[in-house]
């Protein structure tokens, strides 16, 4: 009786140590915060002004996004240098897309920032 007691204090160890490997294996995930609550911060100054006023708050916005995600500043290359409200809603997506696929990368914030030549040359 008490070999048989023995392998079943194994059996529930064996098991009780392998259920905690497979869950550290599970949170790989190594997300910056910081980043994400400023990347949807802009998402969000973004959404808010896209169809009302496309300021200079605005382009920051863009601007921030584009150092990271993929923006259609092609489009933004307009004789008023606007963001086009259908291409942004599919912008939109690939950057939450985008967002998904990366946030476990420790995405780290950029010290500066690229200017897409669509706002180069844009009088504040």
């Amino acid at each position: 009786m008490n070999n048989s007691f023995n392998r079943f204090l194994l059996i529930i160890s064996l098991l009780i140590f392998s259920c905690k490997s497979n869950s550290s294996l599970k949170n790989d995930c190594d997300e910056n915060l910081n980043f994400k609550e400023l990347f949807f911060y802009h998402i969000e100054n973004i959404d808010k002004s896209i169809t009302i006023s496309q300021d200079v708050k605005f382009r920051e916005s863009v601007i921030f996004i584009s150092n990271y995600a993929p923006v259609s500043v092609n489009s933004i290359m307009n004789y008023s240098r606007t963001y086009p409200f259908v291409v942004y809603k599919r912008d939109r997506e690939q950057w939450i897309k985008w967002y998904e696929e990366n946030k476990c990368k420790n995405i780290q914030l950029k010290t500066s920032l690229i200017i897409p030549d669509a706002y180069q040359y844009v009088k504040e």
